[in-house]
């Protein structure tokens, strides 16, 4: 119940209660039964928005976990330990050698391709964790990107939140997944986010 709707039968209650001592009792009783429904309702808000912040966490590492057939990073607010950028024995890592200038890097075809090929590769880049606003999924925030892997050249840094990417809204893995699907139709997009509480825009191009 929301605290005008509140106010508005207390307001109901004085004007009807007069100062009838009996009427004073009930309304004190209706302010107190009121009181104590308001903040029950505030109490389920919350929990519902703690347990929806847990779900998106569940379900990232769930999608990481079978991308790259390990163990998720750790729960909590901390950043996970650092990803290995080393492949398991004899199998060789894609590499991306890209081209930037003002906000825009020019990759090849071939490297690209190859990398999205090989999703293990692509699950070493970085750890990815989903980040809440407001108890609502705004997208993913990146960690664990080493100096001179192909993410940092491409521009990211770690802690940068991504939002859209080719522009879709990327708020949960679903959309990020298809995200991901979309790219290998397109020469040109734009990865956008927020880093350090600025905007950051990075523009892909293939050739």
């Amino acid at each position: 119940m929301s605290g005008r709707r509140i106010g508005a039968w207390m307001l109901l209650g004085l004007l009807l209660g007069g100062c009838d001592p009996a009427k004073e009792r009930e309304l004190a009783a209706v302010r107190a039964e009121l009181a104590a429904t308001s903040a029950l309702v505030k109490e389920q808000g919350q929990r519902i928005e703690s347990l929806t912040s847990e779900l998106a966490k569940a379900r990232a590492d769930r999608v990481l976990c079978e991308v790259d057939r390990s163990p998720p990073g750790g729960a909590g607010d901390a950043p996970p330990a650092p990803a290995t950028d080393a492949p398991p024995a004899g199998e060789a890592t894609p590499t991306l050698s890209p081209t930037c200038a003002e906000g825009t890097c020019v990759v090849k075809r071939s490297e690209l391709e190859a990398f999205m090929a090989a999703p293990e590769a692509m699950a070493r880049l970085a750890r990815v964790l989903p980040a809440m606003e407001d108890g609502k999924a705004v997208g993913f925030k990146l960690f664990a990107i080493r100096s001179e892997s192909p993410l940092a050249l491409l521009g990211f840094k770690n802690g940068d939140l991504v939002r859209t990417v080719a522009g879709r809204a990327v708020g949960d893995m679903e959309a990020l997944l298809q995200a991901y699907s979309q790219l290998r139709t397109l020469d040109r997009w734009t990865v956008t986010g927020t880093r350090k509480s600025g905007p950051f825009e990075v523009t892909i191009a293939v050739q």
